[in-house]
């Protein structure tokens, strides 16, 4: 059963990996957002819309990777919005994205008889897109960083922010795209009225405080990578080095984002000029 957030934003959170599923409701219309993750989960998603009297009108991906792009399939003839770039990042990781919907399905003893067939949206946009859901004004923003075509979706009037894979509580910044996008990105977000937040893992806030310290915690540590791992590069450390140099710097869950971490500072060390082989080190 979703969760109210505000009169017109519900969530519900798979049991994995405390992934979000979002609908915003007006008027008898309703906007989706990353329906996931288990197929009944998402058909319970559906079901929910219908018993509201509601009818789906936009379905909305955040972004290419293949945990937030489950739902086309059962929701068959919802209106799919992405943003620009994810035709091209889902023709140019179809492979990876089937094989990790396939090594997820068979943890839970479920096979397909052809690939899962990554979703294409019926409609895009570049950077800015203003959205009417009957009565609610929503804006859907690009938001890249961790992924080349990520997008977030914000209602100005509520001040409230569906972030996607950004400001968790439980997730660092997982910069698999490009360190200088997140970096815009998360200044970008800084300039909005933020007083309600819903990240794609982790838990949702209705807090400005704690969206505060979020944001301020994610821009010290995007900020402090750059600054060790540029004095890595300019120091002629290899990559190995790089990673010894940044071991002490501080995160949220160490434990359990030790492994992003290190995949940060390989990214950025490449990025920033370090020589090294792109298939073996970072998030590629």
């Amino acid at each position: 059963m979703p969760a109210q957030l505000t009169p017109n934003l519900w969530y519900a959170q798979s049991e994995f990996f405390h992934t979000n599923s979002g609908i915003f409701l007006s008027d008898g219309q309703a906007l989706l957002i990353d329906p996931c993750m288990r197929p009944e989960e998402i058909d319970a998603l559906g079901g929910w819309v219908a018993a509201q009297g509601a009818v789906p009108r936009w379905l909305v991906l955040t972004h290419s990777h293949w945990d937030h792009i489950l739902g086309p399939e059962r929701l068959r003839g919802v209106r799919t919005l992405a943003q620009a770039e994810y035709p091209a990042a889902v023709a140019r990781d179809r492979e990876g994205i089937q094989d990790q919907v396939a090594e997820w399905e068979a943890r839970l003893g479920r096979r397909r008889e052809a690939p899962f067939a990554p979703p294409l949206p019926d409609e895009t946009f570049v950077d800015d897109y203003a959205l009417s859901l009957g009565g609610l004004s929503l804006r859907l923003l690009h938001v890249p960083g961790h992924a080349p075509d990520q997008l977030a979706a914000y209602e100005p009037a509520g001040g409230c922010l569906w972030a996607s894979d950004i400001l968790s509580d439980l997730e660092i910044p997982f910069v698999s795209h490009d360190l200088g996008a997140y970096e815009r990105t998360l200044a970008r977000l800084e300039t909005l009225r933020l007083d309600v937040l819903v990240p794609g893992h982790g838990h949702p806030t209705t807090e400005p405080a704690e969206i505060r310290v979020r944001l301020d915690e994610d821009r010290a540590y995007l900020a402090e990578l750059r600054e060790r791992v540029t004095r890595a590069v300019t120091q002629g450390l290899g990559p190995a080095e790089a990673v010894a140099l940044c071991a002490d710097m501080a995160y949220r869950r160490r434990g359990e984002n030790a492994e992003p971490h290190k995949l940060n500072v390989e990214s950025a060390y490449l990025a920033l000029g370090g020589q090294g082989d792109a298939r073996e080190l970072g998030w590629r």
